[in-house]
């Protein structure tokens, strides 16, 4: 899926230390175009990654349960490359409205920002559903997106099998309900 190789540019398992080296911005483009932009990027521009958000989420349909995917962040695209990048000459303008930059104009995020799109990466844009199972009136996470969030679950739909927690990206609180499948623990 990735054309990103280690002379270009990001390479998966890359090496403990080179995450040090690497900067996280990203762009606010237009609704709807997300995987457009992201996979242009992908595709032309070797040292970059690109991602948008995503989520698996279940749909019921005439008592047929199927998951689907569907953006989570509308309008934002998710970039990593080395941190002597410089995404305003280097990367596309079509559909990007602009890359968010902090108040000195800087477009690498920090703090809370750079760890959230740590984050993203980690799962390549897309929150799957997590495992849990059952411990009495209990739902327990034992992988996946919602174990990373168990200290900003705020609410658990057993039945709906998901829960809701709390995002935080560009000084925004963002309550979303991500899901999670019931497993028999073996």
């Amino acid at each position: 899926m990735d054309v990103f190789t280690r002379e270009k540019g990001w390479q998966p398992g890359a090496e403990e230390g080179e995450e040090d080296q690497m900067a996280y911005g990203c762009l606010f483009c237009m609704t709807g175009s997300e995987e457009q932009v992201a996979a242009r990027i992908r595709d032309g521009y070797p040292a970059y990654r690109a991602v948008s958000l995503r989520k698996m989420r279940y749909r019921t349909s005439h008592g047929q349960r199927t998951s689907e995917v569907v953006q989570l962040l509308p309008s934002y695209v998710f970039l990593k490359a080395p941190a002597e990048a410089n995404p305003f000459r280097e990367l596309p303008k079509n559909d990007v409205i602009r890359i968010l930059t902090t108040g000195d104009g800087e477009w690498r995020l920090r703090d809370g920002d750079r760890r959230f799109a740590q984050w993203v990466f980690r799962y390549d844009g897309l929150l799957d559903f997590s495992k849990a199972y059952r411990e009495g009136e209990r739902i327990r996470i034992i992988s996946g997106p919602l174990k990373d969030m168990e200290g900003k679950i705020l609410r658990v739909d057993k039945r709906g099998r998901s829960g809701q927690v709390t995002l935080e990206f560009n000084g925004r609180t963002i309550p979303i309900w991500l899901g999670f499948e019931l497993i028999d623990l073996v």
